[in-house]
């Protein structure tokens, strides 16, 4: 699709010529590269014709342009941005090898969930928390956050149940054009739902009660919420869980469990660590 008012301040056509002068590529092989012909490729450059958003890639393909650098190129001519390619080029989605490897980094519990807040990687210390062994796989659908939530095992670690569980449907409220709610889950929420529903019934109309009161939490490359854990042994670690941009295709975030107290980040560090 052409935008509206194309950038005439930009000499598009001046800069695909530069680019393909200082590779020394002759028009023809241009036209070779990108499967044009060479008349097309000549009046593209000349400006005695305007190419289609396909022609005009094709020859920066086939100049091995990046997304960043044909960016100009293509608002020049009068096309809209393809961000998506620029931010895969800078980013790109990551195996998930990469999040296993990137948890254990840091010396304080951190996890990766996916958009139906299922626990894709989870760092030693983190495991150590929650009582999950190292030797458990993931993502495994049984480790969900919101199916925790009506799992009295789990539950009873929680004092902050109810601010965990009212962030959590705050980011279900929140999801724009992609409303959630229990009885009409979005298909990407419905797993986690129905094993949040096959739960206590004392938690789950618990959460239910959280439901209407919980207030839509925008989408924000940072978030935060307090997590104050009780272990087995009845000590209560306090955190705050800062929640990042971890695959912005994957829909992955990082939850960080940053200590909030000293007492938190020696045991931490005593019993957590290998």
């Amino acid at each position: 699709m052409r935008a509206e008012e194309p950038d005439r301040e930009f000499d598009w056509r001046s800069a695909l010529r530069e680019y393909r002068r200082r590779l020394r590529l002759s028009l023809p092989e241009v036209a070779r590269r990108s499967g044009l012909s060479l008349s097309a490729v000549r009046t593209y450059e000349s400006g005695a014709r305007h190419p289609s958003r396909a022609a005009l890639k094709a020859i920066t393909d086939a100049l091995g342009m990046t997304a960043e650098q044909s960016n100009p190129i293509f608002a020049g001519a009068g096309y809209a941005t393809n961000w998506r390619a620029i931010y895969h080029e800078a980013y790109g989605p990551r195996p998930i090898e990469w999040f296993e490897e990137e948890v254990e980094r840091s010396w304080w519990p951190v996890m990766v969930t996916n958009e139906a807040a299922d626990l894709i990687a989870a760092n030693r210390a983190l495991r150590y928390v929650i009582s999950v062994p190292l030797s458990q796989r993931l993502p495994d659908p049984e480790f969900n956050l919101l199916a925790w939530g009506s799992n009295p095992e789990w539950a009873a670690h929680v004092d902050s149940w109810d601010e965990a569980m009212s962030f959590i449907l705050g980011l279900a409220k929140g999801l724009r054009g992609r409303h959630s709610d229990p009885e009409t889950p979005t298909p990407w929420a419905v797993a986690a739902y129905q094993r949040f529903l096959r739960g206590d019934p004392a938690l789950i109309t618990r959460m239910l009660k959280l439901w209407e009161p919980a207030e839509p939490l925008p989408q924000t490359t940072r978030m935060h919420y307090p997590v104050r854990w009780r272990d087995d042994e009845g000590r209560l670690l306090r955190f705050t869980s800062v929640s990042t941009v971890a695959d912005v295709y994957q829909v992955f975030a990082w939850h960080d469990w940053i200590p909030d107290d000293a007492e938190t980040m020696l045991l931490l560090r005593g019993d957590a660590q290998p």
